[in-house]
């Protein structure tokens, strides 16, 4: 059967009205499986559209909130976006959801012929099990089509049997009272975050939108330090300004680590670290950093990587951190010697850069080993 939540798509109070299509009906089938899956202690997961700042649908705008009817409880989740479908990677919800184990996703909301649609299809091209309860999704009338025909091609032509499974209400408030809870398994990982770590010289913590200027002033404007660790570098602060804004709406899944490293004496954003790759299904959690040039050779990098290794053991739950390093960066190499990691192997031609074939050498620390 598989793990399955209750995913709430773009309710927002700015389109969640009586211009929809069976209004009262879909206010009142999306409440009762709100309120059964709260019951029953399914995840009700929400997600929210974003069309960016002077559009009057964006954050801070009451448009963009959740519409009152079906507003969150606290503790429960809501994934931003700012295009139709609510897996695009910008969100943080597929992996939010494969970190859970989840298999099976009881979709409900807006609009029908938008977003409805673009997350139902590439949630089954995912590989989730889509489920759509009828009359628990709705929109408006446009030029081509009445809001009636267009929900009735969506639900009774286009996803039936090619993308999802459309069910009537009461089969999906059945499905969710028979539903089973996550296994254990799914918690041996904990979706805590990156929370705050402090060391002796240095704060890491998950970045901010006003950490772009000294960002660009450190590292991430830097060539060399950007192609070492191979991003381009960003240029202007509207490049730092979106590429900040995809890791703090990945912030939400819970299972984003990623995190600014600050020295405390200057409060300056000397770089970052990450568990970029965790694997949930068998326990372990990739390392990558970066130090601007002006802070290397202080032992900066050592600092972080040993209390952001200590964090995956301790907090987030590893059995094994791993970390590869290019062949010829020396001052990695010995950032690795001194973490204390055992080499595992080398990765022969691995990546082509440039023209040029370069192998990775892994190394590991297990929890046992600690």
């Amino acid at each position: 059967m598989g793990n399955i939540v209750l995913l709430v798509v773009d309710t927002q109070k700015g389109i969640t009205d009586e211009r929809l299509y069976a209004f009262e009906e879909f206010k009142n089938n999306v409440s009762l499986l709100i309120t059964e899956a709260r019951t029953k202690g399914i995840e009700v997961i929400f997600v929210r559209h974003d069309d960016g700042p002077g559009t009057g649908f964006s954050m801070g705008d009451e448009a963009v909130e959740i519409y009152e009817g079906f507003a969150p409880l606290e503790g429960e989740r809501i994934f931003d976006k700012n295009v139709n479908s609510a897996f695009n990677r910008t969100s943080g919800l597929l992996r939010y959801l494969r970190a859970k184990n989840v298999e099976r996703l009881i979709t409900v909301g807006l609009q029908t012929d938008y977003c409805m649609d673009a997350t139902i299809k590439s949630g089954f091209e995912h590989g989730f099990e889509m489920i759509v309860p009828a009359y628990c999704n709705s929109t408006r009338s446009n030029d081509y089509m009445t809001a009636e025909q267009t929900y009735r091609f969506y639900n009774e032509s286009m996803w039936p049997g090619r993308y999802a499974a459309c069910i009537p209400a009461d089969e999906a408030v059945k499905l969710i009272r028979e539903a089973k809870k996550e296994s254990p398994a799914a918690e041996s990982i904990n979706l805590c975050g990156a929370q705050d770590i402090e060391t002796e010289r240095l704060l890491i913590r998950a970045f901010r939108s006003e950490d772009a200027e000294s960002m660009m002033r450190n590292w991430i404007s830097d060539d060399y330090i950007q192609g070492m660790y191979g991003e381009p570098a960003y240029k202007t602060k509207d490049e730092v300004d979106r590429f900040l804004g995809t890791f703090i709406r990945n912030y939400q899944s819970g299972c984003h680590f990623r995190w600014g490293v600050f020295e405390k004496e200057s409060g300056e954003c000397i770089g970052q670290i990450a568990y970029f790759l965790v694997d949930t299904d068998n326990n372990f959690g990739e390392i990558e950093y970066c130090i601007g040039k002006a802070y290397q050779g202080r032992g900066y990098a050592t600092e972080a990587c040993k209390a952001v290794i200590d964090y995956g053991f301790d907090k987030i739950g590893f059995n094994k951190v791993q970390i590869c390093v290019r062949p010829a960066n020396t001052a990695s190499n010995k950032v690795i010697d001194k973490c204390g990691f055992t080499y595992e192997g080398t990765l022969r031609d691995y990546f082509l850069i440039n023209g040029k074939y370069e192998g990775r050498k892994y190394y590991s620390i297990l929890r046992s080993e600690r």
